[in-house]
């Protein structure tokens, strides 16, 4: 019995063939996996990790994608912008660091490790002044390189981790790092008040509460504050 016919393993190997070549991350799992990588050598030299930014993710992309469009490769863009400027016209409130650029390569992998062998950029992925970063990805069949690559890195005064804080009694907050809204879970069983400072590392931000109930939230006492929300969960 013939298993494969001619035209069947034609069809076969052009569903290869496809699969291999259009399949494709999608740009929050591009930007999750580089995270994940630039996490792992700042763990491994005891530097903070970094979080990644919605407006630096937009910043990057659209250096990118203005690279590919427009086949050049440089961090000055076409209008004459920089990445501190990219970054602030992107919507981005916090204090822009460095950036890194790419060409050639498709995966992040393969990227990460242009990066990672050059000490200029590598020196950007350490900076332990940054705690935010945006990555953007963007192709283009006509342009020289076809994919270019867009790092951004930034220092925001919206994100707390576990290393940011420190209280007289064990806690865990989650998630981690916290951009929005902060969970702090501790237990509680004596029904006393719990004292509550928070500051960041770079004592950015801070608030305080002394709070009788098991299960509180202080959201409007600090307006001021500029996470949205504490949960205290007892």
């Amino acid at each position: 019995m013939q298993l494969f016919t001619t035209s069947r393993l034609f069809s076969l190997l052009f569903f290869i063939f496809v699969f291999q070549n259009f399949y494709a991350q999608t740009a929050e799992e591009e930007a999750q996996q580089m995270l994940d990588l630039v996490n792992g050598i700042r763990a491994d030299r005891g530097i903070a990790s970094l979080a990644l930014n919605t407006k630096l993710n937009k910043a990057a992309y659209d250096h990118s994608n203005d690279m590919a469009r427009n086949n050049y490769f440089s961090h000055t863009g076409q209008n004459g912008s920089n990445f501190s400027q990219r970054a602030i016209n992107a919507g981005y409130n916090g204090s822009p660091r460095g950036e890194n650029i790419a060409a050639g390569n498709a995966g992040v992998n393969a990227t990460f490790n242009q990066w990672f062998n050059s000490s200029g950029h590598l020196s950007n992925m350490l900076n332990v002044n940054s705690n935010e970063m945006g990555l953007g990805h963007a192709s283009y069949n006509g342009s020289t390189y076809r994919h270019y690559w867009t790092q951004v890195f930034g220092k925001g005064s919206g994100v707390l981790s576990n290393s940011d804080v420190s209280l007289d009694k064990k806690i865990k907050i989650y998630p981690n790092p916290v951009k929005n809204i902060l969970y702090i879970s501790h237990q509680n069983n004596t029904q006393e008040p719990l004292d509550i400072k928070v500051t960041s590392a770079a004592g950015q931000m801070s608030v305080s509460a002394s709070e009788w109930s098991r299960c509180a939230r202080l959201k409007d006492r600090f307006k001021s504050f500029i996470i949205r929300g504490i949960f205290l969960i007892f």
